[in-house]
């Protein structure tokens, strides 16, 4: 997580000094992007901050501490079913493979829509400059930015199947997916969230369950190894604030 974060940081950074250097050199490229460069930047540095797990301790806290020496949580309450552990292995089901499969066709069919937003914006600024600017060097802008456009969409994409697409597809062969149990941080990130367990951290799989589990301090979530696609989350009482379509397991199974 923090290696993702460290790329799109040192991306942004490149990014914005692209664009700097365009703009002193006449090219008018607008505010929108330098506001995307900036927005890279920025969730760059939350993932680097942030990707991490809430505990970097055992479970059995020192007396006068909650669970894992987090001030304010019940240790009763937030301790994983394991002996010890956060994080337990669930049996990945036909069924669950079904879940999994449709949640991650959506996400991709998404992905594909920000492509070509991308594509249309930047072919679209470099011809708006192309027409404006009277010059021979007018339709270098529309080559340029059309340039642009196919290559951060390329690598829009690209990034998605490996960091997504691809470790769902994974989560498929393999033969279980987690169940974590403890305290529940959502970041907000620019398109998404991260989220943040006791024991690791991972950008959300889509953004319907990101709402829901922003409103819990601790609490159970089942999700995917690898993809971190989110099959269902529970509160500290057991009971359940979300569920993917067709998940059907309980909190106790």
């Amino acid at each position: 997580m923090r290696i993702w974060g460290y790329v799109m940081l040192g991306l942004g950074i490149v990014f914005l000094i692209l664009l700097a250097l365009a703009q002193l050199g006449g090219g008018h490229v607008g505010v929108m992007p330098f506001i995307i460069a900036a927005i890279v930047i920025v969730s760059g540095a939350k993932m680097v901050s942030g990707g991490r797990g809430l505990v970097q301790a055992e479970p059995d806290a020192p007396s006068g501490l909650g669970s894992a020496g987090v001030p304010g949580i019940s240790t009763a309450r937030v301790q994983s079913p394991g002996a010890g552990q956060w994080t337990v292995e669930m049996p990945m089901s036909p069924q669950v493979a079904a879940v999994v499969t449709q949640q991650n066709a959506r996400t991709w069919k998404l992905v594909m829509y920000l492509c070509g937003g991308f594509v249309v914006f930047f072919v679209g600024l470099g011809a708006v400059l192309a027409i404006s600017d009277k010059s021979k060097d007018a339709p270098m802008f529309l080559a340029i930015f059309g340039g642009v456009g196919i290559v951060t969409s390329g690598l829009i994409a690209g990034l998605s199947w490996m960091t997504s697409r691809r470790p769902v597809l994974k989560d498929l062969n393999e033969m279980n997916y987690l169940r974590t149990t403890g305290p529940i941080s959502v970041v907000p990130m620019y398109g998404g969230a991260m989220l943040r367990l006791a024991d690791r951290a991972f950008l959300m799989n889509g953004k319907a369950a990101i709402a829901p589990l922003s409103k819990l301090g601790e609490g159970r979530v089942d999700y995917t190894p690898h993809g971190h696609v989110i099959l269902a989350a529970w509160d500290s009482l057991g009971r359940r604030v979300y569920c993917a379509p067709g998940y059907d397991v309980g909190y106790g199974s």
